[in-house]
């Protein structure tokens, strides 16, 4: 009897919680091109991998109990500014070291590979939903490349500096403060007077000034219709998100 009243209570709570699954496989494709695979062979031969493995833990909480899950896509690589000192005049991994994008300065190649992984992320995401077509379950899918671009694209507007490709913390020379022999907390490494200007806190983590605004910018721009039978509706947990974190 206390086991069946353990496992409905468990259930109700699973029923009325917000599960974030992601963002996964940036470790993966790093760790996969610092090892010589060439961007191509990652696409064809890790990216499948890691979205199966974001289907099958989604499942999984589904069967749990869950009924909102939001799958956040994978940030813009080419972008971020470990990976941008780490491949600076090329560096292998099919990387060139003038494959940056005139207008933002990212990596193109490496911005590929997430677009790629979203793709196929979108693609597994679309097949949950019609593998749970009832009234019970949302799944949606969050665009974080979409919300980081943008700030690279115009930082000013967001409120950041004129070096969104620039850690804070660190003790890199150059235009990106990387370098991951002297990481941010290491001997020398100093921190910027002001890291709500900044997009990156330590060339791989974003500031808190960066993550509220990609947390609103993800709230604000909308998931699947909203599911009135649910137990947490995706509408009521983006608006009391947008509230806790205060999204103009």
């Amino acid at each position: 009897m206390r086991v069946g009243s353990l496992l409905i209570g468990r259930r109700k709570i699973m029923a009325s919680s917000l599960f974030i699954v992601g963002e996964i496989g940036v470790n993966d494709y790093l760790v996969s091109l610092v090892g010589n695979l060439t961007v191509g062979e990652v696409e064809t031969s890790v990216v499948p991998h890691i979205v199966a493995a974001i289907r099958s833990t989604v499942n999984e909480v589904i069967a749990a109990g869950a009924t909102t899950v939001v799958v956040p896509g994978m940030i813009p690589l080419g972008c971020e500014p470990q990976l941008l000192a780490l491949y600076q005049g090329g560096g292998g991994g099919g990387v060139a070291g003038d494959d940056y994008d005139p207008e933002s300065g990212c990596m193109t190649r490496l911005n590929g590979l997430a677009e790629h992984h979203n793709r196929e992320l979108r693609r597994a995401v679309a097949e949950l939903r019609g593998a749970h077509p009832g009234a019970s379950v949302v799944v949606a899918y969050a665009d974080l490349y979409r919300a980081v671009a943008d700030i690279v694209a115009s930082p000013g507007r967001h409120g950041f500096g004129g070096a969104p490709l620039a850690a804070c913390c660190g003790a890199g020379a150059g235009a990106y403060n990387f370098d991951m022999a002297a990481f941010c907390g290491a001997a020398g490494s100093t921190a910027c007077a002001d890291p709500s200007a900044y997009v990156s806190w330590d060339g791989v983590h974003f500031t808190e000034a960066a993550n509220r605004h990609i947390a609103c910018a993800v709230l604000e721009a909308g998931a699947p219709p909203a599911v009135s039978t649910a137990p947490m509706t995706w509408p009521a947990a983006a608006e009391a998100g947008r509230s806790r974190i205060g999204c103009s």
